[in-house]
C-alpha cells in the first residue's frame, strides 16, 4: 500500500526513490504525530529540500511536475519561487499519503465482505464505480479551512479567520444525502466528497481513481480469495488522514 502509490508521485515529481523512507517519515511527523516539534522540524527539512529542488530545476530543467510548475503563469505572471513551492508541497504532502490510506480501507473491506469481493472478482467492469463507493463509506480525509466571512450554520457562528475542520467521514455518510449511508453498494453513484470540490478539488483525483482501480484489479487477478486474519484486531492511525496501520490477511493455496 505504500511503495504503489509512493513510488508513482516521486516519479512524477522527479524525486529519488531511493530516499522513500525518509521521505515518508517526514510526512509521517508532519502529518501524523502530536508533538509540535516534530511537526516544525519536518515542514523545515521538507521546505529545504524542495527549494533545493526547485533551485536544481533552475539551472537545469528537467522532464517532471516540479519543472511544469515552475513554467505555470496566473493573470499573466509567472508564478514565484514561494508559489511554486507552495503547489509543490501540496504535490508531495498528498501524494505520500492519501493512495496509501484508501488502499488499507477499501482492502480491509473486501477482506471483511467476501460477497463483495466475489462480486468483483465476476465483475471486474465494477471495481471502478466500486472504487468510488468505498472512499465514500470510508472518507479517509478531514480538511481544514479558514472562514473568509461570517456565516452561521445551525445556529452556529463561524466567523472571519476561524479554522473549520471539513470531516469528509461524516458528511459521506450523511442520512439526508444518502440512502442507507453505512451500507456499501457497490454500484452506486454517489456525489463525492472525499476529493474535495470546485477550486478545492484534489488536484491528484484522477491519478488517485486510476491508482486505487488499478491495485484492486491487479490484487484480485493474481491472488485466490482472501480474508481477515480471525484473531486479528486491525489498528488504525487517527489523525486527519484515517490509516489501517496494519492488515494481515490469509487465503488458500
Amino acid at each position: 500500500a505504500v511503495p504503489f502509490p509512493v513510488s508513482i508521485v516521486l516519479d512524477l515529481l522527479g524525486l529519488p526513490q531511493d530516499r522513500m523512507d525518509e521521505f515518508m517519515s517526514w510526512e509521517h511527523n508532519l502529518l501524523h504525530t502530536a508533538n509540535f516539534e516534530d511537526r516544525k522540524n519536518a515542514v523545515s527539512t521538507l521546505k529545504a529540500f524542495l527549494y533545493e529542488e526547485i533551485e536544481k530545476r533552475e539551472k537545469n530543467p528537467t522532464d517532471d511536475l516540479i519543472t511544469s510548475t515552475m513554467n505555470m503563469e496566473s493573470e499573466g505572471r509567472k508564478w514565484t519561487r514561494e508559489e511554486v513551492f507552495g503547489h509543490c508541497f501540496n504535490l508531495f504532502i498528498g501524494g505520500l499519503d492519501t493512495v496509501t490510506a484508501n488502499l488499507g480501507h477499501q482492502f480491509h473491506h473486501l477482506a471483511t465482505h467476501l460477497d463483495h469481493q466475489r462480486t468483483l472478482r465476476e465483475n471486474p467492469a465494477m471495481v471502478e464505480q466500486a472504487v468510488l463507493e468505498l472512499m465514500r463509506a470510508y472518507a479517509a480525509v478531514t480538511t481544514m479551512r479558514i472562514c473568509a466571512k461570517e456565516i452561521t450554520i445551525h445556529g452556529v457562528t463561524i466567523k472571519p479567520g476561524d479554522r473549520v475542520a471539513l470531516c469528509t467521514p461524516l458528511g459521506s455518510n450523511d442520512p439526508e444525502l444518502f440512502e442507507n449511508p453505512t451500507e456499501v453498494i457497490l454500484d452506486r453513484r454517489p456525489v463525492h466528497l472525499s476529493l474535495g470540490h470546485g477550486i478545492h478539488r484534489c488536484l491528484g483525483a484522477h491519478l488517485a481513481r486510476r491508482e486505487l482501480k488499478v491495485a484492486i484489479t491487479d490484487m484480485l487477478a493474481e491472488l485466490p480469495e482472501f480474508r481477515l486474519k480471525p484473531g486479528f484486531k486491525v489498528p488504525y492511525l487517527m489523525s486527519n488522514v484515517m490509516h489501517v496501520n496494519e492488515l494481515e490477511l490469509e487465503w488458500d493455496v
